[in-house]
């Protein structure tokens, strides 16, 4: 269904068109995937009754190996999930569901487990209950948002291995048959395991009372396309097991026993989408003056490329690479980041793509202990993690980009650039790596484009002299504002401080764009943070001399929307753009925090 449609159905709901009748229950919550699910409620959870026995010490041997069978068990179960994903040619599931297995393999979690077997002498599951309460509490305590989503993960697994001890089934399978009505599955948690069950059972939509939204569950609902809400409180006092219900993931709002006028609404709004979706999206985004103005994707996984296409978007502004850490734990080898990059350069259809090295650290921290620090904001992130100590990490990952670049219009993108001397050093690897590859024979293209991420106030200060050495810069807004500001984006307690249409915030960014026209090199520089997704700041950048973006694909119809009604040949334009601002603004989906 088209970002285009979409932003139609926003504004029925903004006019009144749509009211709620009857008895029926409207829960708001967080779009996870946008779409429309109608059908009947299935609750996926299911209770577990614990038997909690005392043992004797005689009986803690057979014990401690009850348990271990009870995971040997998991994760034989696993694998069969990450069998039918691969089939399925889901790869990013199938890496997701891999970190599970990571979990299942931590001898920690598992000592503790059998050390608690023979110091408390209580059966396994009570021993396993309370280490996974006392591991949940921490992970739910976490202020990183990663480290509160991989909580959920480990209920997942915890519950699964509960279920086995207890002789509960793992997980129930029922087959949709065709002649019965399709199912919207609810649940309390994302669990993968479920994300998998309403994939396989063709599910209409899934809904949730966790607002874990960057879980691998709200990413797997993502990649699958699932119809999804998160974040839905009181749904399961609302909802009984067979109840019509309504998945508005546009709307970011579910819809409880819905009564006639509001099924046909939607009934006729989801026959109507498919007429849409034959209709081609521009490819061009141009104001009302028609100036044009360069639109391009920001994608979290390779999936998303059929997004990019679809919303007709010019290419691939950036691509983020720390999926491939979230999935797996660690850096995959060459071969591994070559295919996915390789495939993600072929299915773009010869659109450029801009790969951005892994940007590891503050909000960030997947590998290890690496990132610390008393402010890790301001210590070791980005490329300096890589210059500080991994560089045969950053070889690695530019070898694979490089050679990707033999199937298209490839670009790398450099994250957290602070001074030239950090350019400098980055492109010197990326040179002698070419020449490795040239001097070995392995086809790669000349013509990669090599940039850097403009995220801290000394870069943008430095901007004439970083194009210099580079083909391009992409402005992160999000952390420019926040150093710029020197106020955290995660405390709620400053949050008033990020503000885009701050005046001295306006100022730095009509300053980047003026040094740029200076050299000659203002259509080398694209907006990709979150602010080109926020339609009160779109008139004033534009307004401004910016005249390249790169958006989340469903911003894109918004954005369209937005320029074309700005007519840049006047100066009053940006200000009258701002009536435009509540109607428009809208019509994006609430989305959640990305760097």
């Amino acid at each position: 269904m088209t970002t285009q449609y979409f932003w139609g159905m926003k504004i029925c709901f903004q006019r009144g068109i749509h009211m709620s009748c009857g008895t029926e229950v409207r829960l708001h919550g967080i779009s996870i995937c946008p779409g429309i699910g109608i059908g009947h409620v299935h609750l996926v959870d299911h209770v577990i009754h614990l038997h909690k026995v005392r043992i004797e010490p005689s009986q803690v041997p057979e014990e401690q190996a009850r348990y271990m069978r009870a995971v040997e068990t998991m994760q034989n179960t696993l694998q069969d999930h990450v069998s039918l994903v691969h089939e399925s040619s889901l790869l990013s599931t199938k890496a997701i569901l891999d970190v599970h297995n990571a979990i299942l393999a931590d001898e920690s979690l598992h000592n503790r487990v059998r050390s608690r077997i023979a110091s408390q002498k209580k059966n396994a599951e009570w021993c396993l209950e309370e280490e996974g309460f006392r591991l949940f509490a921490e992970f739910d305590a976490m202020k990183n948002p990663y480290f509160r989503a991989r909580g959920e993960d480990i209920r997942d697994m915890v519950n699964d291995i509960l279920s086995i001890l207890t002789s509960a089934q793992i997980s129930e399978s029922f087959e949709v048959a065709a002649t019965e009505s399709k199912k919207v599955l609810a649940s309390r948690h994302l669990y993968p395991s479920s994300v998998i069950r309403a994939y396989r059972t063709h599910a209409a939509g899934f809904t949730s009372e966790s607002d874990a939204l960057t879980s691998h569950a709200a990413i797997l609902l993502k990649g699958l396309g699932i119809p999804s809400v998160g974040g839905v409180h009181d749904l399961h006092a609302s909802i009984f097991e067979g109840d019509e219900i309504i998945v508005d993931g546009i709307n970011g709002c579910v819809i409880v026993r819905p009564c006639l006028e509001t099924h046909v609404f939607y009934q006729e709004f989801t026959r109507d989408a498919e007429v849409f979706e034959t209709i081609p999206l521009p490819e061009h985004c141009v104001t009302k003056d028609g100036t044009e103005i360069s639109l391009k994707a920001n994608i979290e996984n390779p999936h998303q490329v059929s997004l990019m296409l679809s919303q007709g978007l010019e290419g691939i502004g950036l691509f983020r690479t720390e999926f491939l850490l979230y999935a797996s734990g660690g850096v995959p080898n060459e071969e591994v980041q070559y295919q996915v990059y390789s495939d993600l350069v072929n299915k773009a259809h010869g659109r450029p793509v801009i790969i951005r090295t892994f940007d590891v650290g503050a909000d960030k921290k997947i590998l290890s202990q690496e990132c610390t620090g008393d402010n890790p904001s301001l210590g070791v992130r980005g490329i300096r993690r890589h210059l500080l100590g991994q560089t045969e990490e950053l070889r690695l990952q530019l070898r694979a980009i490089v050679r990707a670049s033999a199937h298209g219009n490839v670009g790398v993108l450099i994250p957290m650039v602070t001074t030239i001397d950090d350019v400098l050093e980055v492109k010197r690897h990326f040179l002698s790596i070419q020449a490795e590859l040239r001097k070995s024979g392995v086809a790669f293209s000349e013509n990669v484009a090599f940039g850097a991420m403009i995220e801290t106030p000394a870069a943008a200060v430095s901007l004439k002299d970083i194009l210099q050495e580079v083909d391009f810069v992409s402005i992160g807004t999000n952390d420019l504002l926040q150093y710029f500001m020197a106020a955290d984006r995660d405390n709620e307690q400053v949050i008033h401080y990020q503000n885009v249409k701050d005046p001295a915030f306006l100022w730095l960014m009509t300053f980047i764009i003026q040094q740029a026209k200076k050299v000659n090199r203002e259509s080398d520089v694209t907006i990709c943070g979150e602010i080109a997704s926020q339609a009160e700041a779109i008139p004033l950048l534009l307004q401004i001399g910016y005249r390249s973006f790169s958006v989340s694909p469903v911003s894109a119809s918004g954005f369209r929307k937005i320029c074309s009604h700005i007519d840049l040949s006047s100066t009053n334009d940006a200000e009258d753009a701002g009536s435009i601002n509540k109607t428009v603004c809208s019509s994006n989906t609430k989305k959640e925090k990305v760097t």
